[in-house]
């Protein structure tokens, strides 16, 4: 957002009577004040506050028209109320569209005096309806009750009794209400009304205390009364530290009503739903990484996140994992509790925890750990050999490859044809071992023979399983935005972003070369590392000494490449090759060297090695955790100083061209 945010607070104690007394409506426009300058800023925030003997009906209406009339196309403009709500008696012209024959009001401090009015829900319309017209994005927040009922002795309740005075239509200010009435009947394009309030057309949300049938209450939070929305609202912006949705912001703010007040459901209205998936406020608030959370909702503690964001089902006993902080706290140090997913539902997941944690609070969530399902290995051919395949896999690490018995028969002539249940082939000789993608002739490697050769085929298999995990790997979870590291490689044609493809070609014997730069357009330090996954199955790591480098705000690198096309393969026929360059960003440093891997050789069978009985290294951070989980699952425990991160990862791709000379 490029423009500026009005704001209009107004906030009401010190009621005459009748009016019952507040006392923490004062407290919470004073607190969202603070809010909206932290984390908007003063440079680009324009607010009134109203308080007590200031917010008179008069003075309420002026500052609508006028401080929220300057909001242009690119603004925002936000009208938050916090005092009684009420009902009164509306107009006998209006009753076609106010089925109960009432108004929902908004009470001003001299609202109830001789000659003045409560704000009605239709006034309020009318007044932010000019503000909308001109383009710019409205917020309502009201916390007040908006109808009668019951209380709890223990709890302030935000309703004010019911004006029982005959109100003239003529002092309706904004509108005219026969024609309003003449309007929405004939053609449906009045005012529009939502779930018993009238809201503005154009582009604007409400945010309401409360269902129409229930009582917007007041709490304690740290020793200070508040309206259970505007504590819940003040804290879920505070805590948040990136450009929550008004549907992010409203389930943080129930989670926390709900955990401190009964029968109070917070809503959010607008004539448009896509307006809920706008960030909050237009996307006025600062642009930095906001947290996953976890917070307890009826059916039990979940993240918000889900199938939508590409959460996995649990493998077996394999799920994510995560570590769970403090809201508002650091990652560094030891978590709170760990999160494994148990359900993965369409929008969020459901999870347990250990240990136990107060349900009264939201959580931030970071993940650990992401299951990954093993290579699936179709092997068909020679009874013999691939009896002593399975035997040599049995040895390995199982998490990485899964063999399948397959037979001629069900993949077609020679098993070369596409088997829907098989990622790689391999075809068991007399003479060695084939592999092959499904539905491709041409093997990754020449046969595989001599001494030790199913161990050997083996370590192929798993060769190739880590790159694919590597190469598909990402974060469902993630609150780092698309463009939080902005990645452009360029040869001197033209600039290529993420998803796209550079195309390189040799000058004679001459290789070509390129360049990678990675530039932090967050407002928080970050860490990125560049691997480059070669169309032969290496993974390199080199491109910075320490795996990863620092990016502050703002900050760019920028490194220079070569494109190859390695001599014998060139020599073998082979006149271009594909990488991929994946970019890992992070909130926290991390190290990704351990993932090094050198290429199958195309030209020869691949040479014995030994694999490795180290146990993994300690992981610095969750990232560090993730990461090795592509290699292998024999992760080992946790260890309970590995800072939690946020992270995401973004490829661009190359192609290095050799012609024959």
């Amino acid at each position: 957002m490029s423009g500026r945010v009005h704001a209009l607070l107004v906030g009401i104690d010190a009621y005459p009577a009748p009016i019952p007394h507040l006392s923490g409506c004062v407290n919470d426009v004073t607190r969202f004040a603070e809010v909206l300058r932290d984390r908007v800023g003063g440079d680009a925030l324009d607010v009134v506050v109203l308080t007590d003997a200031e917010a008179t009906r008069s003075a309420v209406t002026t500052h609508l028209a006028e401080h929220l009339g300057r909001a242009a196309a690119e603004d925002v403009a936000l009208f938050y109320f916090s005092g009684h709500g009420s009902q009164q008696v509306a107009p006998e012209t209006s009753w076609s569209l106010e089925p109960d024959h009432r108004d929902e009001t908004l009470v001003c401090v001299d609202s109830r005096s001789p000659g003045s009015w409560d704000l009605a829900d239709k006034e309020l319309a009318a007044l932010l309806g000019t503000v909308t017209a001109s383009g710019a994005h409205t917020l309502v927040v009201l916390d007040c009750c908006h109808s009668g009922g019951g209380t709890r002795a223990d709890e302030v309740v935000r309703l004010a009794p019911p004006d029982p005075r005959p109100r003239p239509p003529s002092t309706y200010v904004g509108q005219d209400l026969a024609a309003t009435v003449d309007v929405a009947t004939q053609d449906g394009t009045g005012p529009v009304r939502g779930a018993g309030r009238w809201t503005p057309p154009g582009r604007h949300v409400l945010l309401a205390a409360c269902r129409a049938s229930e009582q917007a209450k007041e709490v304690t939070v740290d020793g200070e009364r508040h309206g259970a929305l505007s504590a819940a609202l003040a804290a879920a912006l505070s805590g948040s530290d990136g450009r929550p949705t008004y549907r992010d912001v409203l389930r943080q703010v129930t989670a926390d009503v709900a955990s401190r007040v009964t029968d109070q459901h917070p809503q959010v209205e607008t004539a448009d739903a896509t307006e809920l998936d706008r960030p909050f406020l237009g996307g006025a608030l600062a642009a930095t990484t906001r947290p996953l959370t976890l917070s307890r909702l009826p059916d039990g503690w979940s993240i918000d996140v889900g199938a939508v964001h590409g959460v996995p089902e649990p493998i077996g006993e394999d799920t994510t994992e995560l570590a769970v902080y403090p809201l508002s706290g650091e990652t560094s140090g030891s978590p709170l509790a760990t999160a494994i997913v148990t359900r993965v539902l369409t929008d969020r997941s459901l999870v347990d925890l250990t240990p136990a944690l107060d349900a009264a609070y939201v959580y931030r969530a970071v993940v650990t750990s992401i299951p990954l399902a093993p290579l699936r290995v179709g092997v068909l051919g020679d009874a013999a050999g691939a009896a002593a395949l399975r035997e040599a896999a049995a040895r390995a690490d199982e998490t990485l490859v899964e063999l399948v018995a397959l037979t001629d028969g069900t993949d077609g002539a020679h098993g070369d044809a596409s088997h829907p249940d098989a990622d790689l082939l391999v075809r068991a000789t007399p003479d060695g071992f084939v592999i092959t993608r499904p539905g491709v002739i041409r093997p990754l490697v020449p046969v595989v023979a001599g001494a030790g050769r199913e161990e050997r085929t083996v370590l192929a298999l798993e060769r190739v399983a880590r790159w694919l995990r590597l190469s598909a790997l990402s974060n469902p979870a993630t609150r780092l935005g698309p463009d939080s590291v902005r990645v452009e490689v360029d040869a001197g044609s033209g600039v290529v972003g993420v998803g796209g493809t550079l195309t390189i070609a040799y000058a004679g014997s001459e290789a070509p070369r390129f360049s990678v730069r990675l530039a932090n357009t967050t407002s928080t330090p970050l860490w990125a590392a560049l691997l480059d996954l070669t169309e032969t199955y290496g993974i390199f790591t080199d491109a910075f000494p320490a795996g990863s480098v620092a990016l502050g705000p703002g900050e760019s690198t920028a490194v220079e490449l070569l494109g190859q096309v390695a001599d014998p393969a060139w020599q073998a026929g082979t006149l271009s090759l594909r990488d991929q360059l994946m970019v890992v960003t992070s909130t926290v440093e991390f190290d990704p060297r351990s993932l090094e891997q050198e290429e199958l050789d195309v030209s020869a069978p691949p040479a014995a090695t030994t694999r490795s009985a180290e146990v993994p290294s300690t992981p610095r951070s969750g990232l560090d955790r993730v990461l090795d989980g592509t290699r292998t699952r024999r992760l080992g425990p946790r260890a309970a100083a590995a800072a939690g991160a946020d992270w995401r990862t973004d490829s661009v791709f190359v192609v290095t061209t050799r012609p024959r000379r």
